[in-house]
């Protein structure tokens, strides 16, 4: 479909980004406890602020998840300075002026903070008029489908294992002043919705990368969109949620918000795996930054409880709310005179899963925050749609509690007896096998994928282990399915300490009738000497056509694999600089969170997730076969 563009439109006020759970952890808090703090220091002075504030956990970390002193220096200066003010290190940041904190970014990076935006987005000459939900080119959502399948059939896409090789890159789009590019894109008749580390909503046109439209949220929007039609309001909806743990509609054809809602009144809330929608009911999985702010010694640890609600898509009202644990009580007191609160954690990072046939939606969970445990952590929970009532909870690994408290040392006062932290991120894949047995997939941190009877309880049918797993995956964000094969991606990297297993970092496929492997293809390793922070590992989610298996690796990579042998077929290095539509400079890095959209001609992908020492990245390229 083609949209004609014109004009500029120019963007204000500054672009950050959200830092995950591993990104300057604990600043100010753990320089308190180690006693470091004995004195004002001079705003002016980044330095200093670092070698009082920062350099005890980032001089020389002894776990993966906490990045060293020259991996801070690869993020933008305003992603730190948005992380201290506004992301997952505001509860340590707020112990710094807002002038020590640039001075902190300004240093780790060597860069200025700017406060305002380059971003140059060219209008689109016409207004959206109507868009068809219809068409088989579309990819809603997060997953493309109820099951969570990430699977785009011949119908929806030309893309094959013939003429990959033929892609070219039509355009790429930068998010300005990120580190991360995490917001996978939803396309509909021919048009990209997307968000973005600052909170912009787009709807941008998929030939041109024109824009119909932008919608600016509270905060970062890290999930993907779901477009769907309401026939009340005889409209057609963009849902989405931002990392404050508000979900909110607008009209899809001008951006116009219709209503907003606040889910959990937790401050410790967040919105990172992507709302879905099922009827008129839309279902908001909720996650936490209390696994970074516990890293404070002073911190009473803990309160947060992973939840599930559902919304009215209509009017916004909410129709239930389901927490995953009683409400924590004190149990004790740390040794730093803090009271101790059970239980609590058990985050859900991923995407809700449909199964229509029973009524239900599926989520994995994360591990507890403090003790003692709850038997819903590392959890497949199955949810009514209509009550939110849990009607089962399938645990695969007890006892898990865990936070980022645990990277500075079991004596850390929010950290007795650290857990192995092995979270269920990934959505659990549902359907039905060509025998007839209808089935759920979920796959852990812990690199063991385990086949599930739903209905019975989650009684485990199988279970396979596919790598040595560990707190950074295992598996990571996501798996495929096509037909009776699961596709597994598996990072398998270690957290730090001695390599007692070896690694199995790859592609698995598994049968999904018996957990049997039937092959495995290892990460094409392509990193070089000197090139820093790259990895050979696939952490992200893998992606399907009807003979392709497609993910993105931390070294930047994109690799397609043919879907009968795992043989490679097709690679694309995305580390590189680009020129984009908007403006805004742009390279690619590390392929994490998010993996590969197809739609007719087109292949998107997002490259850069500098968390946990991955490279850096800020962009999304779009790829088309030529004419």
């Amino acid at each position: 479909m083609k949209r004609s563009s014109s004009s500029l439109l120019s963007m204000l006020a500054f672009l950050g980004t959200f830092l995950t759970s591993s990104m300057l952890m604990s600043t100010v808090a753990m320089a308190q406890a180690s006693g470091q703090v004995s004195g004002a220091v001079p705003a002016s002075d980044g330095e200093a602020l670092y070698n009082q504030f920062c350099a005890t956990c980032h001089a020389a970390p002894t776990d993966l998840r906490t990045p060293p002193r020259s991996a801070l220096g690869t993020f933008t200066t305003n992603s730190i300075y948005h992380a201290l003010t506004q992301g997952l290190m505001q509860a340590q940041g707020a112990a710094l002026s807002e002038d020590q904190r640039i001075q902190v970014a300004q240093y780790l990076t060597g860069r200025p903070y700017s406060a305002t935006r380059v971003e140059q987005l060219t209008q689109c000459a016409s207004p959206l008029t109507a868009l068809d939900l219809t068409r088989p080119a579309n990819w809603n959502g997060w997953a493309n489908g109820n099951g969570s399948p990430r699977h785009q059939p011949a119908s929806g896409t030309t893309i094959n294992a013939g003429n990959i090789g033929s892609l070219e890159l039509a355009w790429a789009f930068g998010m300005e002043e990120a580190s991360s590019a995490r917001a996978q894109p939803t396309i509909i008749d021919g048009v990209m919705f997307m968000g973005s580390n600052r909170g912009d909503v787009y709807a941008l046109d998929m030939e041109s990368g024109c824009a119909y439209w932008t919608f600016l949220a509270t905060t970062e929007v890290r999930g993907s969109v779901s477009v769907v039609a309401s026939d009340a309001l005889n409209r057609t909806l963009v849902v989405g949620a931002d990392a404050s743990n508000r979900v909110f509609v607008l009209d899809a054809l001008t951006g116009e918000k219709l209503w907003h809602a606040d889910v959990d009144p937790s401050p410790w809330a967040r919105s990172t795996g992507s709302p879905v929608v099922y009827g008129d009911r839309i279902f908001v999985p909720v996650s936490s930054a209390e696994v970074v702010g516990a890293g404070r010694p002073d911190h009473p640890c803990c309160t947060f409880r992973g939840n599930v609600a559902a919304f009215d898509l209509n009017s916004g009202e909410k129709l239930w709310h389901t927490w995953i644990m009683e409400e924590a009580q004190p149990v004790g007191t740390s040794s730093a005179g803090v009271p101790v609160l059970a239980p609590s954690g058990a985050p859900i990072w991923d995407a809700p899963t449909i199964d229509a046939k029973r009524n239900r939606i599926y989520v994995g969970t994360g591990q507890n925050y403090s003790r003692p445990a709850s038997n819903t952590s590392d959890a497949v929970i199955a949810f009514n749609m209509d009550t939110g009532n849990m009607d089962w909870i399938l645990q695969t690994t007890s006892n898990d509690a865990f936070t980022m408290a645990c990277t500075a040392g079991s004596n850390h006062p929010n950290c007795p007896d650290p857990g192995p932290d092995l979270d269920i991120g990934a959505p659990i894949l549902s359907t039905t096998l060509s025998n007839g047995q209808d089935i759920l997939v979920a796959g852990t941190k812990g690199s063991v994928v385990f086949g599930l009877d739903p209905d019975d309880n989650g009684k485990v049918l199988w279970q396979t282990r596919i790598g040595r797993g560990g707190p950074l995956g295992g598996v990571h964000w996501g798996m495929t399915f096509v037909g009776d094969v699961a596709y597994v991606p598996v990072s398998d990297r270690s957290a730090g300490g001695a390599e007692t297993e070896p690694r199995q970092p790859g592609l698995h496929a598994i049968d999904m009738k018996t957990g049997e492997r039937l092959w495995f293809a290892e990460t094409p390793l392509r990193c070089v000497s000197g090139q820093n922070f790259c990895m050979d590992a696939y952490s992200a989610p893998a992606s399907a056509t009807d003979d392709l298996i497609i993910t993105g690796s931390l070294n930047g990579y994109l690799f397609a694999h043919d879907q009968r042998t795992g043989e490679l077929v097709w690679e694309f290095n995305t580390v590189q600089d680009y020129s984009t539509v908007n403006a805004v400079p742009a390279k690619g890095g590390a392929i994490d969170s998010t993996g590969p959209v197809f739609s007719g001609d087109y292949m998107i992908v997002n490259s850069g997730y500098a968390t946990f020492g991955q490279m850096p990245g800020n962009t999304v390229l779009v790829f088309k076969l030529p004419d």
